[in-house]
């Protein structure tokens, strides 16, 4: 405060400052405004963050399941095919024909398409004994095929008892038991009894798991149990995938999907993998509820300082 005189030296009432100016207060509410805005995107961009581990961590839960289950079905096949493998080979007539020198292969031919009748699905082959395709019911496209350097047929070479595993031929994963057959002590010929791997199983596992499964080959899909809706294209992408990975989100045409890639048959050549799917769509759309209550407070604010404004404009 300052003392004012007028011209004949009379001391004048004081001169008083104004009050702090209006820009004070819009820098404040501006500032506040910024501040809540920045807080309600890092609130949101944590929220979603950990929705989607969260949604992660329980769909990882959910494809291992899947995946067990696709395990187990093929574990319970491959023990029926040990059973048929250890009954079948105690006939008489395969016995017979399988130990006589230089025997027929029309004749042997003709004994496993009546074996093969009474399993009714699946094939029944013969091997020789260095492990060729001899004969076979059920599987024409194996026909002379040389296997002898599968793991399956050299775990039989060395075992008295029915031998289970798989092979990966032209696409195709094939569940078979084999077994020996033996005369003094000399292997004559292998017995195989085996069934493909069919949509039909992996409909089963991936119904009872809740999820989609696929079998990838190379960056083909022989098998799935959804091709033309997004949860195929989320398989198409996946098959691209080199290697295999756990549980990660996957989006797709706006959709978001949880997807897993694992190792099927370690000693397969191809190397087949299974591919487990779920959708994660239905969190990620409650969380859109979320974000809109989130962004409610910089709104509030907003439309506070905009009516300061007008107020502070009819003022002036």
């Amino acid at each position: 405060m300052t003392d004012s005189f007028d011209g004949d030296g009379d001391r004048m009432v004081p001169a008083v400052r104004g009050a702090p100016p209006r820009r004070s207060a819009r820098l404040v509410t501006l500032a506040v405004l910024a501040l809540t805005v920045g807080l309600a995107g890092a609130w949101s961009y944590v929220a979603e963050r950990q929705l989607t581990l969260s949604a992660t961590a329980d769909a990882a839960a959910q494809l291992e399941r899947g995946r067990g289950l696709f395990a187990a079905l093929r574990a319970r096949t491959q023990d029926a095919l040990r059973a048929q493998c250890r009954v079948l080979v105690e006939d008489p007539r395969v016995k017979s024909t399988l130990a006589t020198d230089g025997m027929d292969e029309a004749t042997v031919a003709d004994i496993l398409a009546d074996l093969g009748r009474l399993r009714r699905a699946g094939f029944v082959m013969v091997l020789s004994p260095e492990g060729r395709v001899f004969a076979e019911a059920g599987a024409a496209e194996l026909r002379g095929l040389d296997l002898s350097g599968s793991t399956i047929v050299k775990h039989a070479r060395g075992s008295n008892e029915a031998v289970v595993g798989s092979w990966v031929i032209g696409g195709k994963i094939i569940d078979l038991a084999i077994t020996s057959v033996q005369v003094d002590r000399s292997i004559v010929a292998y017995l195989v009894v085996g069934q493909p791997v069919d949509v039909e199983l992996l409909k089963v596992a991936a119904t009872g798991a809740g999820v989609e499964l696929a079998i990838v080959v190379g960056s083909e899909l022989p098998l799935a149990t959804a091709n033309a809706d997004s949860a195929g294209a989320v398989f198409a992408r996946v098959a691209r995938e080199p290697g295999t990975f756990g549980a990660r989100v996957v989006d797709v045409g706006g959709d978001s999907y949880v997807a897993s890639l694992g190792e099927l048959e370690d000693s397969a050549i191809s190397h087949p993998r299974l591919a487990v799917v779920r959708a994660a769509v239905p969190a990620h759309r409650a969380f859109e509820i979320l974000r809109s209550l989130l962004w409610l407070p910089p709104l509030l604010v907003a439309i506070a300082f905009a009516l300061s404004l007008t107020r502070s404009g009819r003022t002036s």
